[in-house]
């Protein structure tokens, strides 16, 4: 049997009826002039090949590899169900060709249509283009007439241009000498604010060591006072004085002893937690504000590790220095309830220590 397409597509059951075959189905095949037919009453398969000659022979049409199920029919049978089947398909050719007819058809119309719609515009497009050239040829005339005038022209407008040149120049210059002074101004108001906020800084602070001077520890002082205590809970004031120091001063001069001051502070600073302070009031003498204090043996801890770290030996350009620290220690409620009077015991504390020997701490309810 010959190699063909489903059996079941165009041009679909309903030709079947015109065959007055029951359960026929009719489609196209491989070719373009063959079509298979499956009926099944009788049963078989059949293909019907239907080729073009020349005009005396007309249409020729043919059964071709038929396959039978059920008792083959009489030739009259067959002979009618060929023309059937022929006539269906040149019906199915015919509304084929009429479409394709059609759809020329539409084709050459929109063709038509848009030659149209192109014509007009061409049409449009030639008339604004002599228009155009009109316009020109107007434009020419009077260039031409006008020439020396637009000599002259032209050469007002490069004098001009020149003259603007020397303007922009000397506007660029002076935009470049504004922006420098602008700079200028805005480095001498930042070299003014960090020079204001130094004095600042240096008003509380002591230039050397920057630790906070006397005025701003006593402020501190005052306000960690006026604050609210837990029971048990107390403030330290410590007062140190270095031994030995002037001794480094007389032998090594004074920037040894700027050193030494500046070392001292840092191994101080580096004692304390946050909410504490260490102050330098003055020449060898340091302060130490502990705020929330509730054990004297923390105090004494501290003390000792503080007399420690100032008797570890300082380097000065290959040299080696020692100080001591005499250090007196008071306690808020204890020894007083004011800042002036807690500096005043711890002061007289640390110069009991001086006359015992130095170099040691000493509580100011222990005199």
């Amino acid at each position: 049997m010959l190699a063909f397409g489903n059996p079941e597509e165009e041009p679909g059951e309903e030709f079947g009826a015109e065959l007055g075959i029951e359960e026929f189905v009719l489609g196209r095949g491989t070719g373009n002039q063959s079509f298979v037919m499956h009926m099944l009453v009788p049963r078989f398969v059949a293909t019907i090949c239907s080729a073009e000659n020349d005009d005396s022979c007309g249409h020729k049409a043919r059964f071709s590899d038929v396959v039978w199920w059920d008792a083959e029919p009489s030739a009259k049978e067959v002979n009618d169900l060929l023309a059937r089947a022929l006539a269906s398909i040149q019906k199915i050719e015919k509304h084929q060709e009429n479409q394709i007819k059609q759809k020329i058809s539409d084709a050459l119309l929109l063709a038509e249509e848009r030659f149209d719609i192109e014509r007009h515009n061409f049409r449009d497009i030639g008339e604004r283009l002599e228009a155009q050239a009109e316009e020109l040829a107007i434009i020419a005339e009077e260039q031409q007439l006008n020439i020396e005038k637009r000599a002259e022209a032209e050469k007002a407008l490069r004098l001009s241009e020149e003259r603007l040149q020397i303007q922009v120049s000397e506007l660029i210059d002076s935009e470049e000498r504004m922006a420098a002074q602008a700079q200028e101004m805005v480095w001498l108001a930042e070299d003014l604010q960090a020079a204001e906020q130094k004095m600042k800084f240096l008003a509380n602070h002591d230039a050397l060591t920057l630790l906070p001077s006397r005025r701003l520890c006593l402020k501190y002082l005052k306000d960690i006072l006026a604050e609210e205590r837990t029971e048990g809970e107390k403030t330290a004031v410590f007062f140190i004085d270095l031994d030995g120091f002037k001794a480094i001063n007389d032998t090594l001069g004074h920037e040894a002893g700027d050193a030494i001051l500046v070392g001292v502070a840092d191994r101080i600073r580096d004692l304390l937690a946050p909410e504490d302070m260490a102050a330098r009031i003055g020449g060898d003498e340091f302060i130490i504000l502990l705020k929330e204090v509730t054990s004297r043996d923390s105090v004494k801890l501290l003390a000792e590790t503080l007399i420690e770290q100032v008797n570890i030996p300082f380097s000065l350009d290959g040299e080696e220095a020692r100080v001591g620290a005499s250090v007196g220690i008071a306690f808020s409620l204890d020894d007083g309830t004011t800042a002036e009077k807690l500096l005043n015991c711890a002061d007289k504390s640390m110069y009991a220590i001086k006359k015992k020997g130095k170099n040691n701490f000493g509580f100011f309810s222990d005199l």
